[in-house]
């Protein structure tokens, strides 16, 4: 064969309909072209059966195949020499073909194309089949024609031995194995079971979402409960893919072989791929069941609500709840038994989906079985398998029945037992939570039902007497009135009961019960009617708490009052205890005129009158005493409310309550009074100048965030003057939504901190300055010790006549006297800044005008002013510190210098007028507006730029001359300058003793 007839050979390898036909094509043309009599070619696919092809007589074939010796027989590998993936054996006519009948790499090459060819038409076929199942989500096909439908498609591609669907059951830790291959084989039974979760394969698959592939299933890395599972129905490997949805991995497709290694990386691809489709498909019907199960649940609620309102027969009740429970949650039966009398026991009263008639008739004592269980407990029984379950009784009935599955639930009507609703299915674990939250919504209105079919036939003849003792109730909680009480309650049991008299006695704390009310007893006879506790009909029905009567009082030898009762005419007595708790506070008695013997329900019902009654009374005493107490109570809270309002209103700290909002909700009068008006609703932000609103409202709202008591402070302009505030917030405990806000007024104290600090850097520095004054007197002592020693020796020298020398001594003398007057000022500087106590004595004021005079004018920003001293002759003297008032007038002289810029007149006038002695500060400045005139005098009020005033000056010299007994006037024309005029006290002379006199 030439190597040009290869390609067609390819060509006919690929053009089959299948990879069998076209082996047996490309096997034909070989035979053929090497003039062979007959051949075989074998293909072995990775983890699949064989695919061969033969060609010439079947014996010899079927030998090649079997690999039997013969002769004659050329046979080559396929594929690569270390991974052979076939064979190829010709078989020649006479003897044996030569290899050189074959070109050369002929069985690799051929290989190659065959797995190419494989690889091709399985793809191919994998599409097909996921476009297959991809079509049936959109049918109506069901779950298991859906399985079916996968089953056949995988096994195209895949080669195994059996396929199951697991689908996981994750409320119980189970999983449900669906018998994929049963399902493909028709009149096969499906072997579907429920397996634990716990140490499977399928628990891997959850546990990583990717598929397993076991090559050995008796391998120690196997889970167990798997090895032993799959070990025992003879499986050597297996490979499961996980079924996904979006909520997660719900199960998973099992492949299992006989053999070991059976699946592959292809194999485990092509079983994930189609396993997406069909996850999808499972998923929908699951909805679509769902959905279904809803629907048909809603119907069966509905049915039964018909049945509480259209049925009152217990029988049709019975039997239409039963049957209503099997479409309800799909169990293939349902019984209901009731509590008998005694409610000792459970006893079937309707069944329905039952074979024997012994499961119909059931009856079994309370906490016996799952039924007897569940209705002493009170709580649902949910069984998956009643054969393993140890509490099942009648294990006899139950296989009879076939019941594998039970869940039981309680019927009830408002907290009282009625019976048990038991359902049952013969599949295993076929009852999930969900069915038991179904089946109990439908006990609760089956309850209903049952109870009304009960008590239907009782309450037809009781109606009347019911609705009477109903409108007696009305009226007895109607009113709190005790004597309106009674008399209604008298009134409604001659009603209810048909008697012809009814009377009420009350028990005291003696044990004596007295007649209180009646409704034919003249009042003169009721308050003689007394008999103690135990005594008489009513005295032992108080005693004992229950009922008693008389049917004939005049013939009873118990009665105490046979006189009453015949003039009367009342011949029987009821009497019925009014109870509250566990005692009787009194009786209800009702007389008829014949003899008469009281029925039960007449006892019952007096009594159900008397215990309405009893508590109605028992109410409307403690109405009273709740009344007083309230009463008490309101009186205290006010008298606390409002000694709380006085403390706040009197509080010298201004105190707001503000809501989330920061809005006011409540100030005090020091609040308002602080930042003027306070309305309430108003944002409290709102009351602060637009300059400081935006930080304070967000220092509110940071401590309001951080429940926190904060504090900060603000200086505020409030009504023209600027104020130091002091604001503490604090959040009210128990209610976030409300802040308290103290407001303090920290200005006289923040004034009172500066002055001190002034205080002690003005002492500072006059301490330096006396220092510097001290310091200074040596080197002038000095300078003026010189110069006097120079002009002596000019004198003693004769040197002081030569012309060279004679301005010697006038420089010499000018020198010692400006030396003398430097240690003059030192002097005077030292004197001012000198502690000057508290001591006083008569002293010149012209002197202190002079000495303060001759201290400014030293100052360098004065060299432009001048000084006018008009000082007054024979000026009394003053009682007075002459310290202070050096300061005094020191203060007051450079005010006015200041105001004229250093640059005007200073006129100092001093004068006596009676017996007073002024000195007058006449500066020629701007003058003091007339707005502030009143305010130059306030602590720390100044009209300089900052940090060149402390507004200190004139309100510690008011201080120090009205401590002295005197004053400061003020004159100020604006633009005309200012005149201030300090004034005290003269010192007057003392006249001598008179001659003869005494101290």
């Amino acid at each position: 064969m030439t190597t040009s007839a290869f390609p067609a050979l390819l060509t006919s390898l690929a053009a089959g309909a299948s990879l069998e036909e076209g082996l047996a094509r490309t096997l034909r043309r070989l035979v053929a072209l090497t003039g062979a009599a007959g051949g075989a070619l074998v293909f072995n696919p990775p983890h699949a059966k064989p695919i061969a092809a033969t060609a010439g007589p079947r014996n010899l074939t079927r030998d090649l195949l079997a690999g039997a010796s013969t002769r004659h027989v050329l046979q080559i590998l396929l594929g690569a020499p270390a991974r052979p993936v076939g064979r190829l054996v010709l078989l020649g006519r006479a003897r044996a073909l030569k290899r050189t009948a074959l070109p050369p790499g002929f069985g690799r090459e051929l290989g190659a194309a065959i797995e190419q060819v494989w690889g091709l038409q399985r793809r191919t076929l994998r599409t097909t089949m996921l476009t297959e199942i991809t079509r049936l989500l959109g049918s109506s096909d069901s779950l298991d024609e859906v399985l079916s439908a996968f089953a056949e498609g995988l096994a195209r591609l895949v080669d195994f031995d059996s396929v199951a669907a697991l689908l996981l059951d994750a409320e119980r830790g189970e999983f449900e194995v669906l018998d994929v291959t049963a399902r493909t084989v028709p009149g096969r039974i499906a072997r579907d079971l429920r397996l634990p979760l716990e140490r499977t394969l399928l628990e891997r698959v959850v546990a990583s979402g990717s598929a397993v592939r076991v090559d050995d299933l008796a391998a120690a890395s196997v889970p167990a409960a798997s090895r032993v599972t799959l070990g025992a129905r003879g499986w050597r490997s297996a490979l499961l893919v996980p079924l996904v949805t979006q909520g997660g991995v719900f199960g998973a497709v099992s492949l299992v072989a006989a053999r070991p290694a059976a699946f592959g990386a292809a194999d485990a691809e092509s079983a994930a791929e189609l396993a997406q489709p069909l996850a999808s498909a499972i998923a929908q019907r699951r909805l679509l069941d769902e959905s279904r199960r809803r629907a048909e649940e809603l119907a069966a609620l509905y049915t039964t609500s018909h049945l509480i309102t259209g049925r009152l027969d217990v029988a049709s009740v019975l039997d239409r709840i039963s049957g209503s429970v099997t479409a309800l949650i799909g169990s293939t039966g349902c019984g209901i038994g009731l509590l008998d009398a005694t409610r000792t026991r459970l006893v079937h009263a309707a069944a329905h989906g039952y074979k024997s008639e012994e499961w119909g008739a059931l009856a079994l004592p309370m906490g016996e079985g799952l039924m007897g269980r569940c209705a002493e407990t009170g709580q649902p029984i949910r069984v998956d398998d009643v054969r393993r379950d140890p509490r099942s009784a009648r294990r006899d009935v139950d296989e009879r029945e076939g019941i594998r599955s039970m869940l039981c639930v309680p019927l009830r009507v408002g907290g009282t037992l009625l019976g048990v609703i038991s359902a049952f299915s013969t599949r295993q674990a076929a009852f999930s939570a969900h069915h038991q939250r179904v089946l109990e919504a439908f006990a609760e209105q089956a309850g209903i039902a049952i109870q009304n079919a009960q008590l239907f036939e009782e309450s037809v003849h009781r109606t009347r007497e019911m609705r009477a003792l109903l409108e007696a109730g009305r009226a007895v909680t109607a009113s709190l009135d005790l004597e309106r009480t009674i008399h209604v309650i008298m009134e409604q049991a001659r009603a209810v009961l048909g008697v012809s008299s009814c009377g009420i006695m009350m028990r005291n704390e003696q044990g004596v019960l007295s007649s209180v009310a009646s409704l034919d007893l003249p009042e003169e006879l009721v308050s003689t009617v007394r008999i103690h506790e135990g005594e008489g009909i009513t005295g032992r029905a108080v005693a004992e708490r229950r009922p008693m009567q008389s049917a004939d009082l005049w013939n009873d030898p118990r009665h105490r009052y046979p006189e009453l009762t015949r003039a009367q005419g009342l011949r029987s007595l009821l009497a019925a205890p009014l109870r509250v708790g566990d005692r009787a506070i009194g009786a209800i008695l009702v007389f008829r005129r014949d003899v008469h013997e009281f029925t039960p329900a007449e006892e019952e019902l007096l009594q159900a009158l008397a215990d309405q009654a009893a508590i109605a009374m028992e109410h409307a005493r403690l109405y009273e005493r709740l009344e007083a107490r309230v009463a008490d109570r309101t009186r205290e809270l006010d008298q606390q409310k409002r000694f709380v309002e006085v403390v706040l209103e009197t509080l010298p700290l201004g105190v707001f309550v503000l809501d989330a909002g920061l809005a006011i909700v409540r100030a005090n009068r020091a609040g308002a009074g602080a930042l003027g008006e306070a309305p309430t609703g108003k944002p409290f932000p709102a009351l602060l100048p637009p300059a400081r609103a935006a930080e304070v409202e967000a220092f509110l709202r940071a401590a309001v965030a951080s429940q926190r008591v904060e504090t900060m402070e603000h200086e505020l302009a409030v009504g023209g003057d600027v104020r130091v505030l002091r604001l503490t917030v604090a959040p009210l405990a128990g209610a976030a939504a409300h802040v308290v806000l103290l407001v303090a007024d920290v200005t006289r104290a923040k004034q009172l901190e500066r002055q001190m600090l002034l205080t002690e850097r003005l002492t500072t520095a006059g301490r330096l300055a006396s220092g510097v004054a001290h310091e200074l007197n040596n080197p002038l002592a000095t300078i003026a010790g010189c110069a006097e020693a120079l002009s002596a020796r000019l004198t003693e020298s004769g040197l002081a006549d030569r012309p060279e020398l004679a301005d010697f001594r006038g420089y010499l003398t000018l020198i010692e006297e400006e030396a003398f007057r430097c240690k003059e000022i030192t002097g005077s500087l030292l004197q001012f800044v000198r502690e000057p106590g508290d001591r006083r004595a008569p002293t010149d004021l012209n002197a202190v005008v002079a000495k303060t005079i001759e201290l400014l004018s030293h100052q360098s920003r004065f060299a432009g002013s001048r000084f006018v001293t008009e000082p007054a002759p024979e000026l009394p003297p003053a009682l007075i510190n002459e310290g202070q008032f050096r300061q005094v007038f020191l203060g007051v002289a450079s005010n006015g210098l200041e105001a004229m810029d250093g640059r005007g007149r200073l006129t100092v006038r001093t004068r006596a007028i009676r017996d007073e002695v002024e000195v007058e500060f006449e500066d020629e400045g701007p003058g003091v507006p007339e707005e502030i005139l009143g305010r130059i005098f306030d602590p720390f009020f100044t009209t300089k730029p900052p940090g060149q005033g402390t507004g200190l000056g004139l309100a510690i010299a008011q201080g120090i001359v009205a401590d002295h007994g005197g004053r400061i006037e003020v004159q100020s024309r604006p633009g005309k300058g200012s005149v201030f005029r300090i004034v005290v006290p003269a010192q007057l002379q003392e006249a001598p003793y008179p001659q003869g006199g005494h101290e």
